[in-house]
């Protein structure tokens, strides 16, 4: 019994000690702060080299291009990009993508689709959807890598790009 009656009172005893000028002092830590994101809005200009890989039995091969992007805010941006591979007939292409990144840190996945044309002699309209991803190695430029399918209209085989580039932001 008297243990119970003295920590009843030593319970007391620490609630008076914890409480100042009639009110409870509280020891909280200021909340974490999120870190503060590597991407922003504005234009990035990006160099790449590509492989081009047909979905019948063409050849694969590789290429190169460049790119220039706007983006409204840290997530969503227009990118337009033009590339050469070294086919027997020599494609072009020339898109323009709408692109959805979710940064995290400095380390950006995305999603892209949108359109162009492609051309080897003849010029076909092509649709295309893709992902990458994209690494902030200093403060404006990262390294990406991405994989993007474009279908096409007419006789021209449908095919995938596999990109790896570095952008640089301005």
């Amino acid at each position: 019994m008297k243990k119970v009656f003295f920590t009843l009172i030593a319970m007391a005893g620490l609630g008076g000690i914890a409480q100042a000028g009639g009110k409870y002092v509280i020891d909280s830590a200021p909340a974490p702060m999120a870190p503060p994101s590597c991407y922003g809005t504005g234009f990035e200009f990006g160099g790449f080299a590509a492989g081009i890989f047909p979905d019948g039995g063409v050849e694969d091969e590789i290429g190169g291009g460049v790119s220039l992007g706007y983006f409204f805010n840290e997530n969503f941006g227009l990118d337009f990009s033009a590339a050469v591979f070294a086919t027997d007939s020599e494609i072009q292409n020339y898109t323009l993508d709408a692109v959805y990144r979710f940064p995290i840190n400095c380390i950006a996945p995305y999603i892209l689709a949108g359109g162009g044309v492609h051309t080897n002699g003849t010029t076909e309209g092509l649709f295309r959807f893709g992902g990458g991803i994209d690494l902030r190695l200093f403060e404006g430029t990262s390294l990406f890598a991405d994989g993007i399918y474009n279908i096409l209209g007419g006789d021209v085989e449908d095919y995938t790009i596999a990109r790896i580039g570095l952008r640089f932001a301005f």
